[in-house]
């Protein structure tokens, strides 16, 4: 699968691969004033969403947010960082098929 990756999650707000399907999102859920960015993922093999708990640093605006979101997954796909999921089986095969997209393999 050749395509920037990050210009699709960008510009589209989701992107699917390996058996997963990414989504950026807002979120309020201490009913904030502000929301807060958040990526949930949803996986295949649990046919469940998770929401990646890596902390996403709060931008100035809503485009921001989404990059913000976008160097966490990076970091994950460059193995810098792990994700966090809570359930470890899904946070392996999440790393090992984000590092995949990112290699273009």
């Amino acid at each position: 699968m050749t395509m920037n990756w990050k210009r699709h999650l960008r510009e589209e707000g989701y992107l699917e691969f390996g058996g997963f399907r990414v989504e950026l999102t807002l979120d309020n859920t201490f009913m904030d004033l502000e929301y807060i960015p958040r990526i949930i993922v949803y996986d295949e093999e649990t046919e469940r969403w998770h929401v990646l708990r890596n902390p996403i640093p709060k931008g100035k605006t809503l485009e921001d947010n989404w990059d913000n979101a976008i160097e966490v997954l990076e970091r994950i796909a460059g193995g810098v960082e792990e994700p966090i999921f809570g359930e470890p089986d899904v946070a392996v095969r999440f790393a090992r098929a984000l590092r995949s997209l990112a290699d273009g393999s």
